[in-house]
């Protein structure tokens, strides 16, 4: 390892320029990388609706209702002038307003009421429209702006799924901006605070910078990133990666006083740091990594791109940032200063001091804990994750005010079999929810040639040996309403047409996502337990310590689930199947600092004294460590405009502060609790012996 690291800092200058060539290639593929906002389509293969959607597209493309716009003010001509224009976009599939279910050369107060107020509501007209996925914000602003251009014009509102999905994708790069810039500085002010050079936070920022670079690059061979990895994995990278950085530089501060030569305290610091960092890499990977085997495939999305970072890091720190620091000794030392915290010996004390009452408490709310992480109620559609002074929100619930919450489905039934699909039109009008139904026997009555119908109605409805219905009905996005009406309609079709129906729609697509989910949540909390436990195993040959770190780090992470269910508060889905990954990942890091620390002072004293000691001297890297996670993670939440970055940065950050209360009030004292136990089942611990030591003390 050492002639290794000898010849990396002797060839710096071209480890450097290797990492600068691939920091520009990666560089340059950033922007080629494509961001989805749509859970829908992280909806594994198997799926129901994942199926029914793909042949929905296959047969008929992409023509199901997915945004509504409300203009006030304007006249019926103006209306149906609005309309023309709607349809000469180039991003509109298709537009359907009062026009094309009402006769307008009639008045409209002989007309079906219920029809009428379905479309217009005495102030304004209603237009449902089908965009194309390529549809941007500034498609959905020009829009905006042709109802804004018409005549008398009051107000222009639009929502939809389509709508969501644009204004998430435009407010992406602004939100990351910001996230990125609370982190950097977050990180500057801590390691500047906790170390001993000015220099020593921009070193480890610009060494960091470089992993998130070359990480968000490689993504280009994925094709396709979620919004939320794009979100959420840099920071995390980042406040994760400290550790390792952490390290190097606290070996090459006491290597630099025993060798009076830098080089060769540099490679000494390389070569002690390299099995800790690998050690703690490994541990945080493989945690990240567990997010795979999620069902839903935004883990997989999740779990490759962080643990992704992990392996980025965990090459720029022990080969690019020594030979920087080296490269940079001089300054380094010019730019040095007093530590701001120079002792931890008062806290120690007063973590010993709370030990058994944290002890005690931690015991007493485990169980609920427990049992309140298991009970959370989830969001898992596009409106719960809208701020609530977005434009979308805002114009969400001026269209709800005005026309009721609305969801357009669409069913595929083999065509020809009309008695059957007349049975089945008739059994959803019937439903309580319905606001219309329509279909092929509505439109034209099943005794109708298809010839003889409107060419371009026919092609909506019949297309490819299917026959298509498309219910609306007065539901929100998601909830118990929407999801017992998926249930229901999935029991009528199947009634008639067994298998052999498609069922496509959001609440749908939710539905599902809640069903495949269900599961995942216990899939990766077993899959990153085991994963890490093993690693630990392997760290430590013990088998009573990974069991004793996993179990104090599992408590915490119950603790932090079960506060929404306490408070009565709802969370996204995907903020909470990560957190037991990335919590895990992140605070087995400083657990694993406090156990080395721990065991190298207890093979030379009594337990006690050995876990006091261990919190004082552990105490800096740890908190440096964490306090740059949970700020940084705040930041996430403060900034952000999306309700589901602003969970994931609450859980991880409160997950954070919970795991290291309990690593520095309850871990030591099951090290000491556990210290037969541990001493028995570990290999080559070589505790030292207090009895024996006791003994000899009282016989001299």
């Amino acid at each position: 390892m050492q002639k290794m690291f000898r010849g990396v800092l002797k060839h710096r200058k071209i480890v450097i320029a290797i990492f600068i060539l691939l920091t520009i290639i990666c560089a340059a593929c950033i922007p080629h990388v494509k961001v989805n906002a749509d859970m829908s389509d992280y909806l594994p293969p198997s799926a129901k609706s994942s199926q029914d959607l793909s042949a929905m597209k296959e047969t008929y493309g992409n023509d199901i209702t997915n945004a509504r716009v409300y203009v006030t003010g304007i006249s019926q001509v103006d209306a149906e002038k609005f309309t023309s224009e709607l349809k000469d976009e180039g991003d509109v599939v298709s537009v359907t307003w009062l026009g094309d279910e009402v006769d307008l050369d009639e008045p409209l107060e002989v007309q079906d009421q219920d029809t009428v107020s379905d479309w217009y509501d005495g102030q304004g007209y209603l237009f449902q429209m089908v965009l194309s996925d390529t549809v941007d914000q500034q498609e959905i602003d020009h829009i905006r702006e042709l109802g804004y251009d018409l005549p008398g014009a009051q107000n222009v509102a639009m929502d939809g799924s389509a709508v969501s999905n644009a204004s998430s994708m435009s407010t992406l790069d602004t939100d990351m901006a910001h996230i990125m810039a609370i982190a950097v500085i977050t990180v500057f002010v801590i390691v500047m605070l906790s170390t001993t050079s000015y220099l020593h936070p921009v070193v480890m920022l610009l060494t960091i910078g470089i992993a998130i670079i070359l990480n968000m690059g490689t993504n280009i061979f994925r094709g396709t990133i979620s919004s939320i990895t794009q979100l959420v994995a840099s920071v995390l990278q980042l406040a994760v990666s400290m550790d390792y950085s952490i390290v190097l530089l606290t070996n090459f501060g006491k290597y630099r006083e025993k060798y009076d030569d830098q080089f060769d305290a540099m490679v000494a610091a390389m070569t002690k740091s390299f099995p800790v960092i690998l050690s703690s890499a490994a541990v945080t990977f493989f945690g990240f990594l567990s997010l795979s085997a999620m069902q839903f495939l935004i883990g997989q999305d999740m779990g490759i791109a962080l643990a992704k970072g992990i392996v980025c890091s965990f090459f720029t720190i022990t080969l690019l940032m020594p030979c920087i620091l080296y490269n940079m000794r001089k300054a380094v030392e010019k730019t040095t200063h007093k530590p701001f915290i120079k002792s931890f010996k008062g806290m120690a004390r007063f973590c010993h001091k709370g030990a058994i009452p944290a002890l005690i408490i931690v015991l007493v709310i485990a169980v609920p804990a427990l049992l309140g992480s298991q009970g959370v109620s989830f969001t898992y559609g596009e409106a719960s994750n809208l701020a609530p002074t977005s434009q979308v929100k805002l114009d969400n619930d001026t269209i709800n005010e005005a026309f009721g919450e609305s969801q357009t489905w669409a069913i595929m039934v083999p065509e020809g079999q009309w008695s059957e699909e007349d049975t089945l039109v008739n059994e959803l009008k019937a439903l309580p929810t319905t606001k219309s139904v329509l279909s092929y026997t509505t439109v034209a009555g099943d005794g109708l040639p298809d010839e003889l119908a409107d060419a371009d109605e026919v092609s909506q409805l019949i297309n490819g040996g299917y026959s298509r219905i498309i219910l609306t009905s007065n539901i929100p996005d998601e909830g118990t309403v929407a999801f017992n009406l998926v249930e229901t309609v999935r029991n009528l079709c199947e009634e008639h047409y067994g298998d052999g129906y498609h069922l496509v729609g959001n609440a749908v697509s939710y539905y599902d996502i809640r069903s495949v989910t269900s599961g995942d949540n216990t899939t990766v909390k077993l899959a990153s337990i085991i994963s890490i436990g093993v690693v630990l195993l392997i760290m430590f040959k013990s088998i009573s310590i990974p069991i004793t770190l996993l179990l104090a780090i599992e408590v915490s992470i119950w603790i932090n689930e079960a506060v929404p269910y306490f408070m009565g508060t709802f969370v996204n889905f995907v903020a909470f199947l990560v957190i037991d990954a990335v919590q895990l990942g992140a605070s087995v890091d400083y657990a694993i600092i406090y156990t080395e620390d721990y065991l190298t002072r207890r093979k030379r004293m009594g337990k006690r004294r050995a876990s006091i000691e261990a919190i004082e001297h552990a105490a800096q890297p740890i908190i440096t460590s964490s306090s740059i996670l949970i700020v940084a993670c705040l930041g996430i939440y403060v900034v952000a405009s999306s309700p589901l970055i602003q969970d994931v940065g609450l859980l991880i950050a409160r997950g954070a502060f919970i795991s290291v209360i309990l690593i520095f009030f309850v871990l030591p004292q099951l090290f000491v609790i556990f210290d037969g136990f541990i001493r028995h089942s570990s290999l080559k611990l070589g505790f030292f012996n207090e009895k024996s030591a006791a003994s000899q003390h009282s016989e001299e």
